[in-house]
């Protein structure tokens, strides 16, 4: 039975705040420090520097999905490349772009970070999952505003149109790009940190590989994952903390800031 576009979001955005709010029981304290660094993740994401380079993108893909490079480009690719050695790899690719597998795993493995603050895997599993919470919702509102078709759908046009249709954005490679990103993000420059690098883009390559999405879509969902993960490596760089002072004849508190 084929899940309808809009079901499979509500049940990703479902898994995604169940998955934030859950840890939240832990202790109150953990509850207000949660909360405020989404706050703080969202403060990054809306920055005036992270909107100008948005814009930046998005206006360098309107110029390629609203002429013929974009189906010139998906032709081309069709034509020369693909292969059923490269559908047949796709099939592994697109996989690791969805929601319904990569949130869950991401909750289980940031669940970890409260028993274990110190382990690797809990923190990609949080920067994960928050990275998801932040971007998500933009990455939703611009497949709705752009409005542009798949390449094997009705007219099959890339060209935006307000609220015509919902895949401006490719939301595969959204979510394929976010868990590597975040792994590029933690490790120092390297081997392991390039190959992250490049399989972040393997979600979106697959969608134009299946003639499921134009190359512009395919790249503003890479772009808005790497706008994403980087508003919550922002935040893990430059924390806030409030530490409780008591002295004789008064008692308060220290605001610092950690860079």
């Amino acid at each position: 039975m084929k899940k309808s576009k809009g079901g499979v979001r509500s049940l990703v955005g479902a898994s995604v705040c169940i998955a934030m709010l859950l840890p939240l029981g832990v202790a109150a304290s953990e509850r207000v420090g949660l909360l405020g660094t989404i706050a703080q993740d969202y403060a990054n994401f809306y920055s005036s520097d992270r909107l100008s380079r948005l814009g930046l993108g998005f206006a360098a893909m309107a110029v390629v999905a609203n002429t013929s490079i974009d189906r010139d480009l998906q032709d081309g690719y069709q034509e020369r490349y693909r292969s059923n050695r490269t559908d047949d790899f796709s099939v592994l690719a697109k996989t690791l772009g969805e929601g319904s597998y990569l949130i869950p795993i991401a909750a289980a493995a940031g669940a970890l970070h409260y028993f274990d603050a110190s382990s690797s895997v809990g923190r990609w599993g949080l920067n994960t999952l928050r990275a998801y919470a932040t971007g998500l919702p933009p990455m939703w509102a611009m497949q709705v505003a752009t409005g542009a078709s798949r390449p094997n759908e009705g007219s099959g046009s890339s060209r935006w149109k307000p609220f015509n249709d919902s895949n401006g954005v490719s939301g595969h490679a959204f979510v394929g790009a976010v868990p590597f990103l975040t792994i590029a993000r933690m490790s120092d420059p390297g081997a392991v940190k390039y190959a992250a690098y490049v399989a972040s883009g393997l979600a979106a390559w697959s969608r134009v590989n299946d003639d499921a999405h134009f190359t512009s879509q395919a790249a503003l969902g890479w772009f808005m994952a790497y706008e994403s993960v980087g508003a919550i490596s922002n935040t893990n760089e430059r924390r806030l903390v409030a530490l409780p002072v008591v002295g004789k004849n008064y008692y308060g508190f220290m605001i610092g800031k950690q860079w």
